[in-house]
């Protein structure tokens, strides 16, 4: 970097082997800003900084320099962060691109774009809940049958967790013996359901015909109260099945399994 300067700027009696009048810069130099000694320092002055100025400008990596508004020269300071400022109030951000702008007394930055909402718990009013017999597999004194959650809601929603299950005596009747107890040997699992996809959850029901009457209380449910994970609102599903009116102790008549993906598949429960 370099800057020229004016060939009349050394006064005519400024040679080899003459010395100066001792007040000659005083008087004669700076006693004259209108004259060409005061253009020549002031030429002097303008040359050394453009110089310095072309020179103290960094521009951050990868980025477009900042400049100022109103004929500021401004220069750009790179940080850790990746961001660049400049003098006179400007500042700016450096943006994924690569590009960073900024106007006097303004100040911007770019922001990554907002991510999706988040799935939500599938309401009750969006579930339809149905036994799927046909998947239904019998044991010693019991038989399985899945409990299907299909999505009628028109958007994706989650399960997590176990149903809540109990007979009834209608669909506003009131409750039969203990609500089904969990089984906690399956892992539970969050289950996204799209528009129109269905989990299942395995429920096992115990014979009433293997307790004492005189324990037991037996009578007909008209079918089962299910309240999904999540959920407060119950559905009533009609399946006419012998009950125990009365809980027994450390015998549960119910059991329910925790969501899973899909539809059951006979014999996996």
């Amino acid at each position: 970097m370099s800057a020229r300067v004016p060939g009349n700027w050394l006064p005519g009696n400024w040679l080899p082997g003459n010395r100066l009048p001792r007040n000659w810069l005083r008087s004669t130099w700076l006693s004259r800003p209108g004259g060409p000694a005061g253009a020549a320092v002031a030429a002097g002055v303008a040359a050394g900084a453009a110089v310095l100025a072309g020179c103290g400008t960094v521009q951050a990596p990868g980025s477009a320099a900042a400049s100022g508004s109103a004929g500021v020269s401004s220069s750009v300071t790179a940080s850790p962060s990746g961001s660049a400022s400049g003098a006179a109030g400007v500042s700016a951000t450096a943006s994924p691109s690569g590009s960073a702008s900024g106007a006097a007394g303004v100040s911007a930055t770019a922001s990554p774009s907002a991510s999706g909402p988040a799935t939500t718990t599938c309401a009750s009013s969006g579930l339809r809940v149905r036994l799927d017999t046909t998947a239904a597999g019998a044991a010693a004194g019991s038989y399985y049958v899945p409990l299907d959650f299909t999505n009628t809601s028109g958007q994706a929603c989650q399960l997590t967790g176990y149903p809540a299950v109990a007979f009834t005596s209608g669909m506003t009747g009131q409750q039969i013996g203990a609500e089904a107890a969990v089984d906690k040997s399956v892992r539970v699992t969050t289950v996204l359901l799209p528009s129109g996809g269905t989990a299942h959850a395995w429920l096992q029901v115990l014979s009433a015909a293997n307790y004492p009457a005189s324990k037991c209380h037996p009578v007909t449910a008209a079918g089962l109260r299910v309240v999904a994970p999540g959920s407060e609102s119950a559905a009533y599903v009609p399946h006419p099945v012998p009950a125990c009116k009365m809980a027994i102790q450390g015998s549960e008549i119910l059991t329910v399994h925790p969501v899973q993906q899909g539809l059951a598949q006979r014999g996996t429960a």
